[in-house]
This record gives structure tokens, C-alpha cells and sequence, in this order.
């Protein structure tokens, strides 16, 4: 799907106030040809509306201040119950590695150390996009 157009969702946290780091990657990820709608949200509730309303194909989660695990159990029903069962979902943040795979049976595609560069999740977005459901 390297050459389709790639369309993502890359939420933050609203009380979260870093942003340095999800506007690199999304920087990187429009320079890899993709279109990022760059949105803060209060709830999981929000996510599955911007994504609806959107039309993504994948949902990239920036979390920088904890909850990931309480956002990853709310977030996959709530997309499975909308018919988003083909939308790919990732996170990085600042998200403990004993918790990836975890959050993998939960359903969240692939979980993204801190500071890798953004071509790296550029790429894997391209290698799978399309090819993933959510069980």
C-alpha cells in the first residue's frame, strides 16, 4: 500500500503539554507522503469520532503521561463496535517496554520505543497499512 494514500490520525493527550516529539513525527510522516490530522483528545470517545469522521487508516497514539493501558483497553472495543476493524494502531510516547506486549494482545499493532526516528514508523505505517484487522 506504499503507494496509496496513507491517512492518520495522530492523537495526544490534551492535558498532555509536550508536543515536540509528536510534531516531529508527524512532520516525518507528511515527508513520507502521508496526510496527518494532528488532534488532542479528552477521550477515547473522542479518538473513534476523529477517526470516523476522518476516514484513517491508521490511529497513532503519542502518550506521554501514563493511561496508556486504561486508553488501549477503552479504545480497541470502541473502534470494533464503529466497524473501524481494519484501521492500524500504533503508540510511542513515553510508554514502559514491559508493556508492549500487553498492549499488543489488547490489540495496539505495534508499540514504538521513544526517539526512534520518524522514518521508522513511517515505514512499518507503509509495510501495514492494509493488511491489519482488529480482532
Amino acid at each position: 500500500m506504499s503507494n496509496q494514500h496513507i491517512k492518520v490520525l495522530l492523537a495526544k493527550k490534551k492535558i498532555d503539554v509536550h508536543g515536540r516529539a509528536s510534531k516531529l513525527i508527524a512532520r516525518e510522516l507528511r515527508d513520507a507522503g502521508m496526510e496527518v490530522v494532528y488532534f488532542r483528545f479528552g477521550t477515547v470517545d473522542d479518538i473513534v469520532t476523529a477517526a470516523i469522521q476522518e476516514d484513517v487508516n491508521v490511529i497513532a497514539l503519542s502518550i506521554m503521561t501514563s493511561g496508556h493501558m486504561l486508553i488501549a483497553k477503552k479504545l480497541i472495543p470502541a473502534l470494533k463496535a464503529n466497524g473501524m476493524t481494519d484501521v492500524l494502531v500504533i503508540i510511542g510516547g513515553i510508554i514502559p517496554e514491559v508493556d508492549f506486549e500487553e498492549l499488543e494482545k489488547i490489540g495496539i499493532h505495534k508499540c514504538f520505543i521513544s526517539g526512534l526516528p520518524g522514518e521508522t514508523v513511517a515505514e512499518y505505517i507503509k509495510e501495514n497499512v492494509g493488511k491489519v484487522s482488529l480482532r
